[in-house]
């Protein structure tokens, strides 16, 4: 009896016992918080972005001194793997990639194809699949990560935060994760798309620890603009207008603003609170077509002009007028996609399979060519809802010498 007590025991223990096997000491962990991957004479570039406790805590407790909140590490290499190896002959703790919040790829890497790069980081157990993955636009992916920032000490939360407002304010940002572009990567009928970021102002102002400590910062970080993918391989950009009509077609739109000219130096600005995008496909008579219903909402947020904004028809004018230029910019991203990129960046083809499965089987195998002839349909409503809590603008009424 004693004797199965004890082996009773005993296994008790074990269970207990094997939930710290793998156990890891914070002291002896470098945690990494983002990752840049460069292409340099034909090798990789990789770049990790380390948190500095002792940094953070200074800056939070407003102690003194110069102890900065990150350190980046550089190591170039063969391939990835390798790199990531390597540099642990340069860090006094092991590399630990469970919190990455960013990963920033260079515009050559993304051209020469992100498959090998991505295998690395999706394959490894360690590694999330649920940080954002940017690029690198006009820079490299080390400059992106060596930025800093007055508002936030760790650059690599600068950019998932300005990410994520950028996203929710401005139709031309759009946040992509990993998983979620190797999905696009794998499906039939899209291609994948990833948000640019450049620096604004000098390199080396931005880095070397002047920038944040001036009040007018004159070095800094920007999203701009869509990276557009055939398969794995960067073909080029949407630029800003069309990113925005970009995000318009795929439902990605939470804010923006349309101005409107009205007078000779004067327009008004409409705010779009709200916008649903509905997509139909279909194949008939062989030929793939597709139709864009647009639904916005909107609210009159700047007037320099000399109008009546009392007036049913001076509001019936603005919501046309706005609808002409949401119209304007969807066609002009879908032209760019079709004729200089090759690239089904809308997923117009998984909305084909959707809607007519039978059609898509037909039209499949020569997307590429059908998309580049494919007719899309444009409708776009929009509905001004509110003018602000004054009517005209005094503006026009100012007095004049």
């Amino acid at each position: 009896m004693k004797r199965k007590a004890v082996f009773v025991l005993a296994a008790v223990l074990l269970l207990l016992t094997t939930g710290c096997w793998n156990r890891r000491e914070l002291n002896d962990l470098a945690i990494v918080m983002a990752v840049g991957i460069d292409k340099v004479d034909g090798e990789y570039l990789l770049s990790t972005q380390i948190v500095n406790p002792g940094g953070v805590a200074a800056s939070k407790d407003g102690a003194g001194g110069t102890q900065s909140a990150v350190a980046t590490y550089s190591m170039r290499s063969a391939d990835i793997f390798e790199g990531i190896r390597r540099l642990t002959t340069m860090t006094p703790r092991r590399l630990y990639f469970s919190h990455i919040q960013v990963l920033v790829l260079g515009e050559q890497v993304a051209r020469e194809g992100t498959k090998e790069v991505l295998d690395l980081l999706f394959r490894d157990h360690e590694v999330r699949p649920d940080f954002y993955v940017i690029l690198a636009k006009d820079t490299s992916a080390l400059h992106i990560l060596s930025m800093l920032d007055p508002l936030e000490k760790i650059p690599a939360t600068k950019l998932y935060k300005s990410l994520e407002t950028g996203e929710k304010a401005w139709g031309s940002v759009i946040s992509i994760q990993l998983d979620e572009f190797i999905t696009q990567l794998l499906s039939e009928g899209s291609e994948p798309v990833l948000v640019g970021v450049t620096v604004k102002g000098k390199v080396q102002t931005g880095s070397n620890g002047n920038n944040p400590q001036q009040e007018s910062v004159s070095t800094l970080l920007k999203y701009e603009d869509i990276g557009v993918f055939k398969e794995d391989k960067l073909q080029g950009w949407f630029n800003e207008k069309e990113s925005i009509g970009f995000s318009y077609i795929t439902d990605r739109l939470d804010s923006t603003v349309e101005a409107i000219p009205c007078d000779k130096n004067s327009k008004l600005i409409i705010e779009i609170i709200h916008s649903k995008s509905t997509l139909d496909g279909r194949v008939v008579n062989g030929k793939p077509q597709v139709e864009v219903k647009i639904e916005a909402e909107g609210n009159v947020g700047e007037v320099a002009c000399a109008i009546d904004l009392a007036k049913s028809q001076t509001i019936y004018k603005l919501e046309r007028e706005v609808e002409k230029r949401i119209k304007e910019k969807i066609q002009n991203v879908i032209t760019k996609a079709q004729k200089q990129f090759h690239s089904d960046a809308f997923g117009f083809g998984q909305v084909i399979y959707q809607n007519d499965p039978k059609g898509w089987e037909k039209v499949k195998h020569n997307w590429n060519e059908a998309f580049a002839d494919l007719k899309v349909k444009i409708n776009v409503d929009v509905k001004l809802r509110r003018t602000g809590k004054v009517g005209n603008s005094f503006i026009p009424f100012i007095k004049k010498d």
